[in-house]
């Protein structure tokens, strides 16, 4: 489970970073990503208040944006940081905080 959010948390970090991604872009970055596993990360972002939308830029393709991006980054950026500082957290103890938020 925390696995998963992790993953949902680095595409939403891809998405703040580079503003153009496509999905086939974000899928390929993230080791060839299935379709369906990644509508589901993106689901999950939007279930945790991100506002992540597919729009049409001036191209014609369409790219991810995130919508309230001042307000979800830096609650992204701040669990990245736990997440490379969690060598004294166990895994069950991130689950809990997770279910917390």
């Amino acid at each position: 489970m925390y696995r998963d959010f992790k993953t949902t948390l680095e595409i939403i970090t891809a998405v703040l970073d580079d503003g153009g991604l496509t999905s086939d872009q974000l899928r390929t970055r993230f080791g060839g990503m299935p379709d369906r596993t990644f509508k589901r990360h993106m689901a999950t972002a939007r279930k945790h208040g991100a506002q992540m939308e597919s729009c049409l830029e001036a191209g014609g393709r369409y790219v991810w944006i995130c919508r309230n991006r001042r307000q979800v980054e830096s609650r992204v950026r701040a669990w990245l940081v736990f997440e490379r500082e969690r060598t004294l957290v166990g895994e069950s103890q991130l689950d809990l905080l997770h279910q917390s938020l």
